[in-house]
């Protein structure tokens, strides 16, 4: 397994003393997640995303790919060409429903024209009132549809060639800004919960990796977008650490079922608790909401995320006192 893990892949057992660092705002803003003690890394709302994923993949062989998620990498990438995307979608989807809609009113046109006007001037007036509206709501959806597709086949093309993301087996993070890179080990962030307004008098969570370091950060947008419930984003950021651990398994959830035969640890404990290599695939998304979805919710919800950081204790400034720091002890 040495040749596969670098010496740098996070291992929650054999933690290095790491020096002082941290950002106090974020501190003061928002809440610091701790690390260690993987309890619940199965995110329910991410769900359906993830079992459509997976079911993507029916035999090892189409597992060859494996994008944007694997067993080595976890990617990012989010940009102006993937909201595009989504406003590509909106658009089809309102062009769509205004068709529908027009229908009725444009029903009423024909039948007055039928028994009012029921000759070349009444047939033209009809075709004058359709002539621009119709066309319109034409270009819109067939626009919104292909547009779309070929958005998400350019997106596809430039989030391959983007590092972002995560990386198991060499313990990396990487995020690209512009032309250069950032690159740092994962025991080197700090996890926060962070939260924006909903715009209906509530809150939306999300994960936020910060360099401890630097002023780098990383939004994990790649796979819960605007979580209503704090705890999924606990769920998450479960997932995301057991991801990166290579002392343990892969967190079992669909997206890495594919491809956990091809990490070494992952698969020597699927092999020692036998456990089924289509356990996920086999549920389908709707299967899922009907059977499993308020379990695994209730789960959750009695799931208690506050325990002490396994991290602070290897951090000095933290749990560890600062290098040069006067020690002394009072004696009786």
């Amino acid at each position: 397994m040495t040749d596969v893990y670098h010496d740098t892949a996070f291992r929650s057992d054999a933690i290095p003393v790491l020096p002082p660092g941290g950002h106090s705002e974020m501190d003061k803003a928002f809440q610091r997640l701790p690390w260690g003690h993987y309890q619940n890394p199965l995110v329910p709302s991410s769900m359906a995303v993830q079992l459509a994923y997976a079911r993507l993949f029916e035999d090892e062989n189409d597992a060859d790919d494996g994008f944007p998620w694997s067993e080595a990498v976890f990617t990012v990438s989010k940009g102006f060409l993937s909201g595009l995307q989504g406003l590509m979608y909106m658009v089809h989807m309102c062009a769509k429903l205004a068709f529908f809609i027009s229908l009725f009113p444009f029903g009423l046109m024909i039948l007055k024209v039928v028994f009012t006007e029921p000759n070349l001037q009444g047939g033209l007036w009809l075709w004058d009132t359709a002539k621009v509206i119709y066309p319109f709501i034409a270009l819109c959806y067939f626009g919104g549809k292909y547009g779309r597709l070929l958005l998400a086949h350019l997106t596809d093309r430039l989030a391959r060639a983007n590092p972002t993301g995560l990386y198991r087996r060499e313990g990396m993070v990487r995020i690209k800004g512009g032309k250069s890179v950032f690159e740092a080990p994962f025991i080197e962030f700090d996890a926060y919960l962070v939260h924006t307004p909903s715009g209906r008098g509530g809150r939306y969570f999300n994960l936020v990796l910060r360099h401890r370091y630097s002023k780098h950060e990383l939004w994990m947008k790649g796979l819960v977008t605007d979580a209503m419930n704090q705890k999924d984003i606990h769920a998450y950021w479960d997932m995301i650490q057991q991801f990166m651990d290579v002392s343990g398994p892969l967190p079992d959830v669909p997206i890495f079922e594919p491809f956990r035969s091809r990490d070494p640890v992952t698969k020597e404990w699927d092999e020692r608790i036998n456990r089924d290599p289509f356990k996920w695939r086999k549920i389908s998304p709707e299967s899922w909401s009907k059977h499993h979805e308020q379990t695994y919710r209730d789960r959750l919800h009695r799931t208690n995320f506050h325990h002490p950081c396994i991290l602070d204790a290897h951090i000095q400034g933290r749990g560890l006192p600062m290098p040069g720091e006067p020690r002394g002890a009072m004696l009786a």
